[in-house]
């Protein structure tokens, strides 16, 4: 099985398509996975929400995911700048990290799990 197919079962976005994936030597070996917009897919605003046209692309972003197997992956993707009606010239939003942050919006609800769940282990000794 590939991994495009595991990662698209286990979170899929709709206006995204993930592409080829790499192994690389980071501090280790990592997985890398490179993310596309879907050919007919609009940028949606990171202010307001709403839909524009993109334009431009900015350098390509690493947001952690979730390790698979004990190796640590990185989504790669670079980032559309859009035009807003409303907002005037913004970066797109995207459904797997909020704001600036490099982490996956799904790795940190994994981490916060874990966290949680060896404060109990902690506390129950």
């Amino acid at each position: 099985m590939q991994v495009k197919t595991i990662l698209n079962r286990i979170q899929r976005h709709q206006s995204f398509v993930y592409g080829p994936a790499r192994l690389i030597q980071h501090q280790g070996l990592a997985l890398e996975v490179k993310v596309r917009p879907r050919a007919n897919a609009r940028a949606k605003c990171s202010g307001c929400g709403s839909v524009a046209p993109g334009y431009d692309t900015l350098p390509a972003r690493r947001f952690e995911f979730v390790p698979l197997w004990g190796i640590p992956v990185f989504l790669l993707y670079a980032m559309r700048r859009m035009s807003c009606p409303n907002c005037g010239v913004r970066v797109e939003a995207v459904p797997w990290s909020s704001g600036k942050h490099q982490l996956t919006d799904t790795y940190a609800w994994y981490l916060a799990r874990w966290a949680r769940r060896l404060s109990a282990v902690a506390v129950g000794r």
